[in-house]
C-alpha cells in the first residue's frame, strides 16, 4: 500500500459523518455482476431504482448518471474546506473536456457524450477559449494550448493533443497537491500506473527508447533509470522484475496478458488504486475520507457507464465484467 500522512483536521469531522452514510449505499460487485446480466438498458434502470441513482428520476442510464454526478459534485463541494483539493480533483475532467474541444478543433467528429458537462465549463466556452476569445475556462490551461495550437501550427499531429496536456494535468495536479500527502501520494501511484501502461504500449509497438523519454511523466515513485533496466532487459527479464516492485506488486496476471490484452492489466490498476482510495476508510478525521468517497463514486459511475456501452455495443459480458474494478 503506498503510504501517507493523514491530516486528521477536525473540520472535516461532520463530513465524515456524512461519508460513512452514503458509502453504505454504494454498490457491491455482485450487484455489478447482476447489471452485467441485464438485457436490455430498462432492465438497468429498474436494478438501479432501488439505489440512490433511482432518486434522479431519470428514464435513461445518460440523464441518471449526469444527475447523479452533479448531486455528488455537490455533496463534495459544500464540505470541502480547502480549494486546492477541489483543483485538483476537477483539474482531469477540465483536461479531458479540453482534449475533446481541440479535436473537434481540428475536424474530429466526437458525440456530445463524450463532454464531461459536471464542474465544467461547457463545450462552447472551451471552443471561445481556444479562439482566443473571453471564457469561463480556468486560465491554468491557457500555456498547454497555445502550446498544442504551436505543435499543429504547420502540420496536424494529433499525438501532440494528449503529450502536452497529459504532462500538463500532472503538473497541475502536483502544484495543487503540496501539502496535502494523501493525493500526493495518489498522483505518484496513479503516474507511476500511467508510465508503465506507456513503457508496455511502446514495447509492445517496437519503439526506441526515446519515444519512450518524450511520454515519461515526472513526480512517480519509479525512477527513468528503472524502466531503462527493463527497456534493455526484454520481455523475459521485466516480466519477472516488474512485480517484484512494491508499486506494482499484483500486476502479475495481468502483465502474463500483454500484448494480446491490456484489460485485465488496467482492471488490476485500478483496483490497486480503488485498494488506496478505500484505506481513507478508517480515518475518522481529515478530508481524506470525503476525497476517497468522491473519487471512488467517480469509478462506481465509470462502472455503470462500461455496462451499458457493453449492452449497446453487444459486447459479451464476460468482455464487460473483465473490465470493471470493484471492491469486495
Amino acid at each position: 500500500m503506498v503510504a501517507y500522512t493523514p491530516s486528521e483536521d477536525p473540520r472535516y469531522a461532520f463530513a465524515i459523518g456524512r461519508v460513512r452514510s452514503r458509502e453504505a449505499q454504494m454498490l457491491t460487485r455482485s450487484f455489478l455482476d447482476r447489471l452485467i446480466d441485464s438485457k436490455n438498458e430498462n432492465q438497468i434502470i429498474s436494478a438501479l431504482a432501488d439505489t440512490p441513482y433511482g432518486d434522479t428520476r431519470a428514464e435513461d442510464t445518460d440523464t441518471m448518471l449526469s444527475r447523479a454526478a452533479m448531486e455528488e459534485e455537490t455533496f463534495f463541494r459544500r464540505y470541502l474546506e480547502e480549494e486546492p483539493i477541489l483543483e485538483f480533483f476537477l483539474a482531469p475532467d477540465l483536461v479531458s473536456n479540453l482534449k475533446f474541444a481541440l479535436r473537434r478543433y481540428y475536424g474530429a467528429q466526437i458525440a456530445d457524450e463524450v463532454f464531461i458537462s459536471e464542474g465544467s465549463p461547457s463545450a462552447e466556452e472551451f471552443s471561445r477559449f481556444i479562439e482566443g476569445e473571453a471564457s469561463e475556462v480556468p486560465d491554468w490551461l491557457a500555456e498547454p494550448t497555445g502550446k498544442v495550437i504551436a505543435a499543429n501550427y504547420e502540420e496536424l499531429d494529433p499525438a501532440s493533443i494528449d503529450l502536452i496536456l497529459d504532462r500538463a494535468i500532472i503538473e497541475r495536479q502536483h502544484l495543487m497537491s503540496k501539502g496535502y500527502s494523501f493525493l500526493t501520494a495518489l498522483l505518484s501511484l496513479q503516474v507511476d500506473f500511467t508510465n508503465l501502461l506507456t513503457f508496455l504500449r511502446l514495447k509492445v509497438a517496437e519503439e526506441e527508447w526515446e519515444e519512450f523519454l518524450r511520454y515519461f511523466l515526472p513526480y512517480g515513485a519509479v525512477a527513468l533509470d528503472r524502466f531503462k533496466a527493463w527497456w534493455d532487459a526484454g520481455k523475459e527479464g521485466w516480466m519477472s522484475q516488474i512485480p517484484q516492485l512494491d508499486q506494482y506488486a499484483h500486476l502479475g496476471d495481468g502483465l502474463r496478458g500483454v500484448p494480446e490484452s491490456f484489460l485485465l492489466l488496467e482492471r488490476r490498476m485500478k483496483e490497486r488504486e480503488l485498494e488506496f482510495l478505500l484505506s481513507a476508510r478508517r480515518l475518522t478525521f481529515g478530508y481524506e475520507p470525503l476525497v476517497g468517497y468522491a473519487l471512488t463514486k467517480r469509478e462506481e459511475r465509470s462502472n455503470i457507464r462500461r455496462v451499458v456501452t457493453g449492452l449497446r455495443y453487444r459486447l459479451e459480458a464476460l468482455t464487460v465484467r473483465k473490465s470493471i474494478a470493484w471492491f469486495d
